[in-house]
């Protein structure tokens, strides 16, 4: 494992925890300033968590986990991370805060504890919790409909049929070191079972269509989901703030303070 790539993840992680501190309590508003301690740390722990999406891609880069010869025969230039087991990690922990932690503490902010009218306390966290099962039954509701219907995926496949192995071309691959060594086979990692079953389903295929269909996994389908449906939100919101923004700068500009002499005062 490469501790480059660890220490750059540490340091990245340190420097979005400060900024996301500063913009926090530059932002938040004053009556809020010892308030409001839970929504205060989602929100801190919710822009680590959207920076930390973001740097995942050239942190993937930078691991070369794409690269055949990471699979065992040429490891020099591999980072060694399983970056597809950590964007899975990710986006299931974005999941659980878009489900869980946002709207609870949203929720919970916003929840009257009942003292404002001279009434009996409530709970703020029992009011809070029953909007937030709410929340939880209607998006599992969607995210099972959905995965029961949409978590199919077909792939095209084109079948090339050769003599042997040992008669097809032969690669070359650098190791970084004074000798170049010929890519052989038992250098790939063995099937598994899943490798097994499509397998099968190609050579089994009923149609001959060079298609075959694969029910993925729940992360992939959650990520796949969060994905389609997080593109409609960022064009609008995209569209809505490149349009508002420079009609801000102008507003703010034409109503900005000016100065008053002493007849007009």
């Amino acid at each position: 494992m490469d501790i480059f790539l660890i220490i750059s993840i540490l340091i990245a992680v340190a420097i979005l925890a400060v900024v996301s501190f500063y913009l926090l309590v530059h932002f938040q508003h004053p009556d809020d300033k010892n308030d409001a301690y839970f929504p205060k740390f989602v929100v801190l722990t919710g822009f680590v968590l959207a920076g930390c999406t973001v740097l995942l891609l050239p942190l993937d880069v930078a691991n070369n986990d794409g690269y055949a010869g990471c699979d065992g025969y040429n490891t020099k230039v591999c980072g060694g991370l399983n970056m597809n087991l950590l964007w899975q990690i990710m986006y299931m922990i974005t999941l659980v805060y878009l489900v869980f932690f946002i709207p609870f503490s949203v929720f919970f902010y916003e929840a009257d504890d009942g003292t404002l009218m001279g009434g009996p306390r409530k709970s703020r966290a029992f009011a809070a919790s029953i909007w937030q099962i709410a929340v939880v039954v209607i998006v599992g509701l969607v995210l099972a409909i959905c995965y029961y219907f949409l978590s199919y995926t077909s792939i095209p496949v084109t079948e090339y049929i050769v003599p042997t192995i040992n008669g097809g071309a032969i690669y070359e691959t650098e190791n970084y070191s004074q000798n170049n060594y010929s890519f052989e086979v038992d250098m790939l990692e063995n099937l598994n079972a899943n490798d097994i079953v499509v397998s099968d389903e190609i050579i089994n295929d009923p149609n001959g269509d060079g298609i075959i269909s694969i029910q993925v996994n729940i992360p992939t389908f959650c990520i796949a989901f969060m994905s389609f449906i997080g593109w409609f939100f960022f064009a609008f919101f995209g569209g809505v703030g490149l349009a508002s923004f420079p009609m801000d700068g102008i507003l703010a500009y034409v109503n900005r303070p000016r100065h008053m002499d002493a007849v007009e005062y």
